[in-house]
Order: structure tokens, then sequence, then C-alpha cells
């Protein structure tokens, strides 16, 4: 057994160890960064990757909106000063003239650029979840396909390539507060439909939308009742829902996809269809460019 002496003495030795290993060249400081600081930093962005404009417009306007909330990530500069991440957030603080408290870390290593954002973001889904809400992969595509498709007119005009359109994690967390009772109610009302169908050539999120493009926030029983039809679980041969259920059977069973901005615009036309007597159709015309249709009777 060690005596008592020569335990302080391994606990020196090992003491000693420990502050060797944490010997770092690293500091870190809370700034307030104006946009006259930004301007001064920017000033060291000497090899740093092209900025995206679009990205700072994106950011820029988060800010402007009061979106942009300061989350502990820092500004970071190497030994030799140069400035290695963080010109996006500095760019869009001068365009927006908005000041944040902001971490500076000064000292990293020049070649550790490569090492940034290596780590898994976290998703629309992952926020709802840790704010305590279930069946969060559901309603964050939901959102997500909502905010899509309100604002998409023709495919010529489709936003969803340009990330100014795209909601942040905040954003879909904001609406997902807001509009929980009947987000909830419409996820789970087509996840029973879902569930019904077989095979399954419709998701639950993808029917929930169009249920939400036809019916608004709170759609009628009529219109569940149109997507069991649309999904096979109730069949009415020569009308314009089995028209459809053919066209969405077809591709999913033989794998070949299908356009599904065109599988909202002959949802809604098949649906004026089925509130007006679901009559005999053989064919429901609709272009991608064309803008969704009007719904009729909206209450029906």
């Amino acid at each position: 057994m060690r005596t008592h002496t020569e335990k302080r003495q391994m606990y020196r030795i090992t003491n000693n160890k420990k502050k060797e290993q944490m010997q770092t060249n690293l500091s870190v400081e809370l700034v307030l960064v104006t946009p006259q600081v930004a301007e001064n930093y920017l000033r060291f962005n000497i090899k740093n990757r092209k900025a995206s404009l679009d990205h700072v417009a994106f950011l820029s306007k988060e800010m402007s909106a009061g979106r942009f909330i300061e989350n502990g990530e820092s500004i970071i500069f190497d030994k030799y000063g140069e400035l290695k991440d963080g010109q996006h957030r500095l760019l869009s603080i001068i365009k927006s003239g908005k000041s944040y408290i902001i971490p500076i870390v000064r000292g990293v290593e020049s070649h550790s650029m490569a090492t940034y954002d290596t780590g898994k973001n976290r998703s629309a889904a992952d926020v709802l979840s840790l704010n305590g809400y279930k069946n969060t992969s559901k309603l964050a595509t939901l959102i997500i396909l909502i905010n899509k498709y309100s604002v998409r007119k023709t495919k010529t005009n489709d936003p969803s390539g340009n990330r100014r359109d795209k909601l942040t994690n905040q954003q879909v967390l904001d609406y997902c507060e807001e509009n929980i009772d009947w987000l909830k109610d419409m996820v789970t009302k087509c996840d029973t439909i879902y569930c019904a169908s077989n095979p399954k050539i419709l998701s639950g999120t993808k029917m929930a939308l169009i249920s939400y493009l036809i019916g608004g926030e709170r759609p009628s029983h009529r219109v569940y009742d149109f997507l069991g039809h649309i999904v096979g679980n109730y069949r009415t041969p020569k009308t314009a829902v089995n028209y459809l259920y053919n066209k969405i059977y077809n591709s999913a069973t033989n794998k070949e996809q299908l356009n599904f901005y065109w599988i909202l615009g002959v949802s809604i036309k098949a649906y004026n269809y089925f509130i007006d007597g679901n009559p005999s159709v053989r064919n429901i015309i609709f272009s991608v460019d064309q803008e969704l249709p009007k719904v009729n009777n909206i209450n029906n």
C-alpha cells in the first residue's frame, strides 16, 4: 500500500499532467458586435471562402424581423488574427444594422477550418421534440409543406430552391406553437386514413397538405372522406377520384415518380368534381406550369 506521502506525490504528478494537458492558445470573450465592430472584424477576412449573397440576404432578413437569436455560435479568428468563421453573420449585422452579443474565439490553428460544421445540424423536428411536442417529424414536414405550397403559384415560380423563402427552425416552432391544435388533429386524421390504406400509395403528411389546401385549417368530414377515396379506401369507378387514385397507384407500384405539384392540382380538381355529385370523368387536365385551381364550396 502507498503511504500518505506517496499518495500526495502521486496527486501532484497527476495534477501537473492535467495542467499541462489544459494549456491552450485559445481565448474566448463575449463582445457586443455592432455594425461598426463587424466592419472592423471583416478587415481580417483574408482567406475565407467567397460569401454567399443569398445567405447574407437570408440572415439579414431574419435579423431585421427579430428572428435571429443569440445561440452561442462564435466568431473565430486563427492564431495569426485572420477571420476563419463568421463572415456571413458579420455581413448580415452590417446589412441589418442590428447588434448581437457573440462569443469571439481567438487563437485556433489556421488549418482548423476543415473541422467546422462537421456535426449534424438540428432539424426542425429535433427542435419541436426538444420543446415537448410529439409526432414531430410529421408536424415539421407538414408546416414546411404548407409554407412551400401556400407561397408557390406555378412550377416556374417555385421558391423551394431559394433559401430566403425557407422556414428557419424557429419559424417552424413558432408556427407550431400558434397552431398546434388543428395541426395535431389534421395529422392524426390523415394518419388514420393512411393506416387503413393498402397498398400505401400516399403518405399521411402529403394527405394532410391536400386537406389543408382544400379545407383550410379545419377541413370538414367531406374532405377526409375524399382523401379516403384517392388512396383507395373507397372505390367509385370511372369518377374523378378514381382517376386520381389510379394515377397515384400506378406511380407508386411501378416506382415512377409522379410530380407532387401535379397531384395537388389534380386533387383540387377531383375534389371539385367530388362535391359536385362525383360524376363520371375519363380524364383531368392540369399542367405544373399552371396556378393551383381554386376550391369550390370550401365549407363542404
